[in-house]
């Protein structure tokens, strides 16, 4: 890089660093993220993980992240002034004799967390500061609490001690930070929700942000992060009072996504699924989300993911070669934990479903010495971790393993990693993708393209996206024929015999109404042949629920192009987040395509007559177009032929009824 392009872009950071940031356009750069987590939230820094080393942030940035949440634990040993002497009784408020000059974060910590972040944006990293911790549960969520020792009543001189300690740590908090950067974004409180009711949560919302907009600098206009009380997981922020979101114009939203328990935290004696990734998994978590992207968009707020994630397979631990050590467990030790595809998968498609609908998101990641790893922290000198290839269980109760004793001086769970960033999948060409670039996030011409005759330009629809930072656009400036204009996909050469596509997707037009359909371009032994949709209708809105459309894979097929055809209305049109699964026909229900022997057809391909070679005594015939559409239905099959001249060119099913009632599919092709 030749230095008139190194001062460019210095001179764009030092513009973005100053400048100030609406919250939408700060979810945009924060993008994908980590959390460094246990490092700072622990009693003392490198207690449960490595100390933080200047490395971890160039080693995070050179990977593609473009955020990092730091949580932060300010009670402790590093705030003065002790609470638990003042009543917990209600009533008794008027006794605190204590003032906020009781409570000071100590100087030197504060010195420790300016390096720190200072940093991170040196790398050009957004960093979050999130007030976290075991002594913020202890000194002050939990006495919100009822079901818990450390309850104080609401009226009492303890809640109003430690409410009070807690806003003067973050008015020192604020008063240090407040000439940062914009890229700084300042967390007011780590998963209140558990103990904290709706009210006690919109109160401390509204005092903290009266608080940090009050302390001046960039903090007035600076993005908080902020979530609601009352609900857990993905309903939590749901519950932020709407006149506190409307009275602020620099919020983000935030929740945490940990669904299923039994599955993320499958390390523990009473958690067990170590599987994930099945069709209703994923419908689950998609559900969730929509959740939240729905409240979102109706109270015009960006949302941060600000963790998820999933134990280390097997339950093991990087930096002892063996399994983590468990005291709740009934070795000691822990039980099993996810197998590696399904905690790669699970780590994928939540990063693909937060960037889907315009989320950013930080990934909890807590260093080898933990139960969830990402990045090894060999930036630290104290670390050595152990390659879990030599590692292996032999029973878990009882306990008998083979430790790992060969050094991995890597720097990444690099699976992991790849899934976070996405790099498998939309962004670049995959041997495993239908459809390349589905949300059109690496750019509207990636891996798309016009093709047609017809009068048409193809642009970045972003404008109008339906989720994300990007969508598609053809305009269309002369009606013709319906694929006389096409947007196509780059097509697909890998395997997919005896597999079943099914393509989900969101298309709308600036006025009006008209159809549009889509279809499967394939080249099956050599010829072209395509397989269209019935007519999607389009309004200027995107619908509710995606249009769907499934294909039935030929065995002899060897290319496969997915395309939208869009030529038969002079309208603008625009294309977002669509999403493709490929399957086993089976899964479908489509039993017995390729036959057991018990029933064979020929000639393949027929083109007037089919006959049938069975022993079975076959009831009726019904034939399906690939559709699933009935077309023909054989009542009498005495003669075991089927007349099938009347068919177009494709691919069709053939359900036989058994006369003792079983059914057999069998596929055929016309010529």
């Amino acid at each position: 890089m030749n230095k008139k392009v190194l001062t460019f872009l210095g001179c764009i950071c030092f513009l973005t660093s100053v400048a100030q940031i609406s919250p939408d356009d700060m979810i945009i750069q924060m993008g994908r993220g980590l959390n460094i987590g246990i490092v700072l939230s622990a009693p003392t820094e490198g207690a449960w993980s490595p100390a933080i080393e200047q490395q971890y942030f160039i080693d995070v940035a050179t990977a593609g992240f473009t955020n990092v949440r730091i949580p932060i634990d300010f009670y402790g040993v590093h705030t003065t002034g002790d609470t638990t002497g003042y009543a917990t009784n209600n009533g008794t408020s008027g006794s605190y004799t204590g003032s906020s000059a009781d409570y000071v974060v100590d100087p030197a910590y504060l010195n420790r967390l300016e390096e720190i972040i200072g940093w991170g944006l040196d790398e050009g990293l957004v960093i979050t500061l999130d007030f976290h911790g075991g002594t913020l549960k202890n000194d002050f969520i939990y006495t919100f609490d009822n079901g818990k020792s450390q309850y104080t009543g609401p009226t009492s001189a303890k809640r109003a001690a430690d409410n009070e300690k807690f806003r003067a740590i973050w008015t020192q908090i604020a008063d240090r930070f407040k000439d940062y950067s914009y890229n700084l974004l300042f967390e007011i409180i780590n998963e209140p929700y558990f103990h904290m009711g709706e009210a006690d949560m919109n109160t401390l919302n509204m005092d903290l942000l009266a608080i940090i907009r009050g302390s001046g600098g960039n903090n007035a206009t600076r993005n908080i992060i902020l979530t609601g009380g009352g609900d857990t997981s993905h309903n939590a922020p749901l519950q932020i009072a709407p006149s506190i979101i409307s009275s602020d114009n620099y919020l983000i939203a935030t929740f945490h996504y940990y669904q299923p328990f039994n599955f993320t935290s499958s390390s523990a004696d009473s958690r067990d699924v170590e599987s994930w990734g099945s069709t209703s998994d994923k419908n689950t978590l998609s559900s969730d989300f929509d959740a939240v992207s729905s409240w979102a968009t109706a109270n015009n707020i960006p949302v941060f993911v600000g963790e998820f994630s999933a134990d280390n397979p097997g339950g093991y631990k990087y930096s002892t070669g063996d399994l983590r050590e468990m005291s709740a467990n009934t070795t000691g030790y822990a039980d099993g934990g996810p197998d590696n595809a399904s905690r790669v998968e699970y780590h994928r498609f939540i990063a693909e479903q937060s960037i889907n609908r315009g989320f950013s998101f930080a990934a909890w990641d807590s260093g080898p010495m933990s139960n969830k790893t990402i990045h090894m922290r060999n930036d630290s000198p104290l670390t050595t971790n152990y390659n879990i290839a030599n590692f292996s269980v032999n029973s878990y109760n009882p306990k008998n393993t083979n430790i790992s004793t060969v050094v991995d001086n890597s720097i990444w769970i690099e699976d992991v990693k790849e899934a976070l960033l996405d790099t498998s999948s939309s962004c670049n060409s995959s041997t495993s993708q239908v459809v390349i670039n589905p949300n059109f996030e690496c750019g509207y011409n990636n891996n798309w393209s016009k093709t047609g005759g017809g009068s048409a330009t193809f642009s970045d629809g972003t404008g109008q996206s339906r989720s994300g930072n990007v969508s598609a656009k053809m305009v269309v400036s002369a009606a013709g024929s319906l694929n006389s204009v096409i947007l196509k996909n780059q097509a697909f050469t890998n395997n997919l015999t005896d597999k079943v596509v099914t393509i989900k997707g969101y298309v709308k037009i600036n006025s009006g109404t008209t159809n549009i359909k889509v279809r499967f371009k394939s080249t099956v032994n050599g010829s072209t042949s395509y397989y269209v949709s019935d007519n999607i209708p389009l309004t200027s809105n995107y619908t509710a629920s995606p249009f769907e459309f499934q294909y039935f894979i030929d065995p002899l097929t060897t290319s496969v192009e997915f395309q939208i055809l869009c030529g038969a209305a002079a309208k603008t049109y625009y294309f977002d987040d669509f999403e493709f699964t490929i399957e086993d026909a089976s899964v479908l229900g489509i039993e017995n395509i390729v036959l057991d022997n018990q029933v064979v057809i020929y000639p393949i391909p027929a083109s007037d007559i089919v006959t049938i070679k069975t022993d079975l005594d076959i009831k009726s015939a019904t034939i399906f177009n690939i559709l699933g559409k009935e077309i023909k239905n054989h009542k009498n099959m005495d003669n075991n032929t089927i007349d099938v001249s009347g068919l177009e060119k494709g691919i069709y099913f053939i359900k036989f009824l058994i006369k003792d009632g079983q059914t057999l599919t069998k596929k055929i092709s016309i010529d």
